[in-house]
């Protein structure tokens, strides 16, 4: 009789559809008592959250798209997965409560990785004390796909949103930006990770495992001191332009003020790459951008009280006057274009 194969030679065609189920059951920790039916049913079952509203969000990751499984590791991917949809969770200003995991997976995929796309999204989740709930497998005839629907909680009167910024807010971001493309780029070139003294360590690990920022999203949310809020998931330029559009409004983006990643701005100079550009066009940043009133600036002061450890950073101004513009010592230029999907 034929020895058992292992996990680290195992294919996820080997185990079949309900042991690959079961297995998965198996690492999620014991649902909260608010969830009435988790994991192995048709559906979940959620309690909701007392006074507050839903907030729903879904982001689908396909290889040879939005990822390439020679950078980084399986658990990489499950950190990520779930990470860019906290991210949207952050942008709301909502709590995260329930998950559903969706794997379309190739049938070679070894067992192995799959367990660690599962032991990175699960510790994410208990991070942010979030309950995996259910999903769907499914086989794919090619690349792997990792979709995760997110729902969150939030009070009506503290929703944030991208569609009411007002001419006068300041705009302001969390954290630097460009480091994820500048990851992005040096994967490219050299696959594998940086040595631990590499100075573009900090952005391939920024690409590879961003953190969404829900505590800052969540705080500001409470204060209500934002009058419009989006991540930085296609870039900081996108960003800009998905906050002004919907009102017909413009904005001035200060050169100056953009708060690249040092090591990224370096990585980029040395390529001859315009690192103002490419920190404004390159996406997966995953800070927020805040819209606030210019007045009282109190609402800035507090603003970085609530974002520490991050800093903030004034960016520009949200005009009247509809067209995006980049400031430069050099004279005004329209803004670049962030990342486009199609």
């Amino acid at each position: 009789m034929p020895a058992a194969s292992s996990p680290s030679t195992s294919r996820v065609a080997d185990l079949g559809e309900h042991a690959l189920i079961e297995r998965i059951r198996a690492r999620v920790p014991p649902a909260p008592p608010w969830v009435a039916v988790g994991i192995g049913d048709d559906a979940a079952v959620v309690e909701p959250a007392r006074g507050r509203l839903d907030v729903i969000t879904t982001d689908a990751m396909v290889e040879g798209v939005h990822f390439d499984r020679r950078f980084g590791t399986p658990a990489d991917l499950g950190h990520k997965a779930l990470a860019i949809n906290l991210s949207d969770l952050a942008a709301m200003g909502a709590e995260p409560r329930t998950a559903v995991l969706s794997l379309i997976l190739p049938a070679d995929l070894a067992v192995a990785d799959l367990d660690q796309v599962l032991d990175g999204l699960l510790t994410l989740a208990d991070q942010h004390r979030l309950a995996l709930v259910g999903g769907n497998l499914a086989r794919s005839p090619g690349p792997l796909c990792i979709d995760v629907t997110v729902v969150g909680a939030i009070r009506r009167r503290t929703v944030l949103t991208r569609t009411t910024a007002r001419a006068g807010d300041g705009l302001y971001v969390t954290g630097t930006v460009g480091g994820a493309a500048a990851g992005l780029a040096w994967l490219t070139a050299n696959h594998g990770m940086p040595g631990a003294d590499d100075p573009m360590r900090g952005c391939v690990t920024h690409f590879l495992r961003p953190e969404p920022r829900l505590r800052v999203g969540q705080r500001v949310a409470r204060n209500r001191i934002a009058t419009a809020a989006m991540d930085l998931s296609d870039g900081l330029a996108d960003a800009v332009t998905q906050v002004t559009a919907p009102r017909g409004l413009g904005a001035i983006v200060e050169a100056e003020a953009i708060p690249i990643d040092d090591a990224g701005r370096r990585w980029f100079t040395a390529h001859d790459h315009d690192p103002v550009a490419s920190a404004l066009a390159g996406g997966e940043d995953y800070e927020l951008l805040f819209a606030l009133p210019d007045r009282p600036r109190s609402r800035a002061r507090l603003l970085t009280r609530l974002a520490k450890p991050l800093a903030v950073t004034r960016i520009g101004t949200v005009t009247a006057e509809p067209g995006l513009i980049l400031r430069r010592q050099t004279g005004d230029e329209p803004l670049p274009a962030g990342f486009r999907h199609f």
